[in-house]
This record gives structure tokens, C-alpha cells and sequence, in this order.
């Protein structure tokens, strides 16, 4: 007999599941909810090739809750596993915890890390940090004229 484990995690990989609650971590992660993102993360047993913005958000999760020796983990993988530049918002996040952890050098390398090397001699550079996934709005009700 099979446990209902061992069933999800020989399931294949569904992308629209894994997205859906990849979007609502992230949608609650901006409302300051961390707790909730990281119930939406638990349901995720395997994200496949979506496991960079899934560790990403563990991190940022774990960050929000004061967490930062054990967001220092996910934050490293998202840094890693995201290709430049796309894991300058993985590194400031790291160089936050262990700045947090009093490790001050570790956390000015996260952050050079963070700027590209074109921009590396500028005084002053500002990071992009925008969300990964953005719900589309159709503008308006959901009750057309038609429907009245």
C-alpha cells in the first residue's frame, strides 16, 4: 500500500500547481504575510525547474519572520541557481541576514554581488526588485453590460 507521502512525491511535476502557489506565496509575501507564503511553499513537495523562485521565496519568507541564520540556505541557492542579473534580488536579501547575523564581510560580498560589474565604480546604483509574478487585470467587473 502506498501512503498518500509516497504518492505525492512520485506524482509528476504540475506546473500549474507549483505556479499557483508560487504566485500566492509571493502575493503574501508583498501583503507581509510570511507565514502564509511559507503554508503556500509547504505544498510543494518538488518545483522543478521553478525551485530558484521557490527557495527565493523561502528565503524572503524566513527573512520577513526575523529568520535570518536559517534564510542564509535558500537565499544561497537562489543566488546560485539564478542566472546574473536575475539574482541581484537573492543576494541583497542574503547580504540583509548576514548582516543581521553580524557577518559583516559575508554580507558586503552578497551585496557586491548584487551589482553588476558595468555598474561596479558608479557612486550610487539602484537595484530593480520587482515581483516575479504579475496577475493580469482585465480591467473591469466581472458583470458586462450583457449580463444586466
Amino acid at each position: 500500500m502506498i501512503s498518500n507521502h509516497e504518492e505525492i512525491e512520485n506524482k509528476p511535476i504540475n506546473p500549474q500547481f507549483i505556479v499557483r502557489h508560487l504566485a500566492a506565496a509571493e502575493g503574501y509575501l508583498e501583503l507581509q504575510m510570511p507565514g502564509y507564503a511559507m503554508e503556500e511553499l509547504s505544498y510543494i513537495a518538488d518545483a522543478g525547474p521553478f525551485e530558484p523562485i521557490a527557495q527565493l521565496f523561502r528565503g524572503e519568507a524566513l527573512q520577513a519572520q526575523a529568520k535570518y541564520a536559517e534564510a542564509i540556505q535558500p537565499l544561497n541557492l537562489a543566488a546560485q541557481m539564478f542566472p546574473k542579473p536575475f539574482n541581484q534580488r537573492a543576494f541583497m536579501a542574503l547580504s540583509n541576514c548576514y548582516r543581521h547575523e553580524g557577518q559583516d564581510q559575508l554580507a558586503d560580498e552578497a551585496a557586491a554581488a548584487a551589482v553588476p560589474p558595468d555598474v561596479a565604480g558608479l557612486d550610487s546604483v539602484q537595484l530593480a526588485v520587482m515581483p516575479i509574478f504579475q496577475i493580469k487585470n482585465n480591467g473591469g467587473n466581472r458583470i458586462t453590460q450583457s449580463h444586466n
